[in-house]
């Protein structure tokens, strides 16, 4: 189902405060999920227990919805596979948002981020002073919608292998879209198809396909929420 997407003054962005504060947020859920496995090893649940009343103490739990403050007060052992996975993916949208607040670099969507990483940029379990939450500056938003754009791109045609598997015009198909901002700038094509790291995308596998559907879906999200789609995180959709 296509969405009909402008990006006018219908949408309230989020502040760089808040911007910097759902960063953190992010940051605290990947780092729960990825802890999930290490239940039992020595210091894995004290630093569980460090999360929560350190989001007090800088104030950001006023950023957190009921579901994302329930799994992080999860004991390790406790959360099922499913969703210590999908905790662990919200690091997408992490770089996202810490790209936005100029806190690292966007990776290719060919690349999955590196977790630990990403969330020592924004402060991961930091004093207030060596955050995101130290004077937060967002990017340009002619910049944020134009990345916006492309990964509504990629999801989209992402999409489309489930649909329309095998070779595509996608330059094509691009071309007489009417429904909403689809863009090729920035994409490395092949055969006028995107290509992955050299790939026509069509010939990934499906492995591949779902890893780079969590990858565009999480971002994809993250700059929706950017340009005020939704005022909650959880809420903002990802229609293509």
């Amino acid at each position: 189902m296509h969405e009909q997407l402008e990006y006018d003054e219908e949408f309230h962005p989020p502040s760089a405060i808040r911007v910097a504060r759902r960063a953190l947020v992010l940051a605290s859920v990947a780092c729960r999920g990825s802890i999930e496995s290490d239940a039992g090893k020595l210091g894995a649940e004290e630093l569980r227990q460090r999360i929560l009343p350190w989001l007090v103490e800088l104030g950001t739990d006023i950023e957190l919805e009921s579901h994302e403050r329930e799994l992080i007060a999860q004991p390790l052992g406790k959360l099922d596979r499913k969703n210590a996975i999908n905790a662990t993916w919200k690091s997408e949208g992490l770089v996202v948002l810490a790209w936005a607040l100029r806190f690292g670099e966007l990776p290719s969507f060919c690349v999955q981020c590196d977790p630990p990483r990403v969330a020592n940029e924004v402060g991961l379990l930091a004093p207030v002073q060596e955050t995101c939450l130290d004077t937060p500056r967002l990017r340009d938003a002619d910049e944020i919608e134009a990345w916006t754009d492309y990964y509504l791109t990629l999801h989209w045609r992402l999409r489309l292998l489930e649909s329309h598997p095998g070779q595509m015009d996608f330059v094509d198909c691009v071309n007489r879209v009417m429904w909403g901002p689809v863009t090729l700038e920035g994409f490395d094509l092949v055969e006028n198809d995107i290509s992955d790291d050299g790939i026509r995308i069509d010939l990934i596998s499906e492995d591949r396909r779902r890893a780079l559907i969590s990858i565009a879906q999480e971002r994809h999200q993250a700059f929706n929420w950017l340009l005020g789609f939704e005022e909650l995180y959880s809420h903002v959709t990802t229609d293509t």
